[in-house]
């Protein structure tokens, strides 16, 4: 079974429903036999880092929102987010673009790294707070997963992984993602968001059911 997800490093959604999916794919018996794909999602392709900038700020601009409002959303996902072991720390993630990030996650999946990749990078972001556009930072990320490369020049600069981004950008267009996380089961079954791994693991079941597999 293939189940690829639509994601990107900046949305909390997308790691709370990461850690709901493993959840459900530790109980489900034909996990062996699931291949997952990660895909990538630009939540905001023009963005750019901007010192003290926070997360706050961007988020009250762009929703239109007041700064308490955010404040008390960030509040309810780290409480989402504790019993599935994310410790949320919004107030030093930083407004960063995420295309560098996606990047990563393409070489990483080209040497079956991507898990582990897409984990770091939720951590570092939203944890430690570490700035994901810094060349130097994704490459500790990726030389602590074990990733294999020369200099990230490589992975930063490389137009065959800017390529795939694009690929999975117009991939996402295609099978109706308008948002992240998106989770598309064997192409025929798709669920948008960050649902409970009792939905996720029901949809496993019955994709297992109808495929035969």
């Amino acid at each position: 079974m293939k189940v690829e997800i639509w994601s990107d490093v900046m949305c909390p959604f997308c790691y709370i429903g990461k850690k709901q999916f493993e959840n459900a794919l530790s109980l489900f018996e034909g996990r062996d036999n699931v291949e997952i794909i990660w895909r990538s999602f630009e939540l905001n392709p023009a963005i750019e880092y901007s010192e003290g900038y926070t997360l706050t700020d961007y988020l009250s601009e762009i929703k239109g929102m007041e700064k308490e409002a955010v404040i008390q959303n960030f509040e309810r996902l780290t409480e989402q987010g504790q019993p599935l072991g994310i410790d949320f720390k919004f107030d030093i993630a930083k407004v960063v673009n995420s295309r560098k990030s996606h990047k990563l996650i393409q070489m990483a999946k080209k040497q079956g790294l991507q898990n582990q990749i897409e984990e770091a990078l939720f951590y570092a972001y939203f944890t430690e707070g570490k700035n994901l556009e810094e060349d130097s930072i994704l490459a500790e990320i990726a030389k602590n997963c074990d990733l294999h490369f020369t200099d990230f020049a490589e992975i930063s600069e490389s137009q065959e992984l800017d390529q795939a981004v694009n690929s999975d950008v117009y991939m996402a267009q295609q099978v109706g993602a308008r948002g992240v996380p998106f989770f598309v089961f064997d192409d025929a079954y798709a669920i948008s968001g960050a649902h409970g791994a009792d939905t996720f693991l029901n949809v496993l079941k019955t994709v297992e059911l109808k495929s035969g597999k």
